[in-house]
């Protein structure tokens, strides 16, 4: 099944991308035309790029273990779900991980985030990391806690739609792994799970 002209010119903008000086590798993209599901990424880990596909490495086990764990493929999700990123470039390395795009790296990159919404009009935006979740919540300053395991709904890009975030899946996320982490994780999933437009997409039987 092609694609619409109109989305497939958008990948290949975003593929040929190469606004930002400081980023290494080029662009990863996980588009996904008409779909009524999106998960908005960070950015890219220093794999992605050679496995051309978002979450391609170990954040991504963890991150599939998850939606596993809620009765959700890997595959199905690959094939059904918008999977942008804040920047689809992999940034570099910084002391602790890797580098934090600056504002102008994610002013750059932000139109192919807004263009997606717009297309799409998707029921349901899965924000996976703070840097994701910062381009949905009101207020910059928040704790994970009073996030995760919650349900909201906004309008991004001119489009209504409810948005359920995740702490990222990094292995260095210590929050992940507290006892408060695991239970709003759950909490989270559970949300994801129950939502109309994942169980019309994700969990057919």
């Amino acid at each position: 099944m092609s694609l619409p002209l109109e989305f497939q010119n958008h990948i290949d903008t975003l593929l040929h991308c190469r606004r930002c000086p400081k980023m290494e590798g080029n662009p990863v993209q996980g588009c996904i035309a008409n779909a009524k599901i999106m998960s908005i990424g960070q950015a890219p880990g220093i794999h992605e790029e050679r496995y051309g596909r978002p979450f391609a490495y170990t954040a991504g086990k963890t991150l599939f273990k998850w939606f596993s764990s809620i009765g959700i493929e890997e595959e199905l999700y690959r094939s059904k779900v918008n999977m942008a990123a804040v920047c689809r470039c992999f940034p570099g390395k910084a002391k602790s991980g890797d580098r934090k795009p600056d504002p102008s790296e994610i002013e750059n990159c932000s139109g192919f985030l807004a263009f997606e919404v717009r297309f799409n009009e998707p029921e349901l935006v899965i924000p996976i990391g703070k840097l994701a979740i910062d381009q949905l919540h009101a207020e910059k300053k928040y704790k994970l806690e009073d996030v995760i395991g919650k349900k909201f709904r906004r309008e991004f890009h001119g489009v209504e739609l409810d948005w359920i975030p995740l702490p990222h899946p990094s292995g260095l996320n210590v929050w992940n792994h507290t006892q408060e982490g695991k239970i709003l994780i759950a909490k989270a999933l559970d949300l994801i799970r129950k939502h109309p437009a994942v169980e019309r997409e994700l969990l057919k039987f």
